[in-house]
């Protein structure tokens, strides 16, 4: 009986999930914005995912930022600041979020080293990037 109940699950979860990826008003709304963000990704030639925000603006750029999977990335990293740098340099494509997201990284690392905040200070600075 349980069984059933687990298939019957299933399902129903499989084709509410479909329905919303072909019926255009029932999208969800994570799903519309993974859809939405998708086009700012690529892949290089190692296969890494890279950002590209050439031409974006910036407030479209921290907020594509702040639900990326390069920025997981980086934070798995911390507090290698220097690890976390290089994936910046190397996975985001040329833009003015990459340069904003440089200095704001050097500030963030420069307070820590200082003694200004603590560690988990400057991880809720570095998370919580806007």
């Amino acid at each position: 009986m349980i069984l059933v109940g687990i298939g019957f699950i299933y399902l129903v979860t499989n084709f509410v999930s479909k329905l919303e990826r072909t019926a255009p008003g029932l999208e969800s709304s994570q799903f519309r914005k993974s859809k939405e963000y998708a086009r700012y990704y690529r892949k290089d030639a190692d296969g890494d995912v890279v950002l590209n925000f050439a031409g974006v603006p910036l407030d479209k750029a921290k907020s594509v930022w702040g639900n990326s999977i390069v920025k997981e990335s980086i934070l798995d990293y911390f507090p290698n600041f220097n690890i976390m740098r290089q994936i910046v340099l190397t996975q985001l494509d040329k833009s003015e979020f990459k340069t904003f997201l440089l200095k704001r990284f050097k500030k963030i690392e420069g307070d820590y080293l200082d003694g200004a905040i603590d560690l988990d200070q400057a991880r809720k600075a570095l998370e919580d990037i806007k």
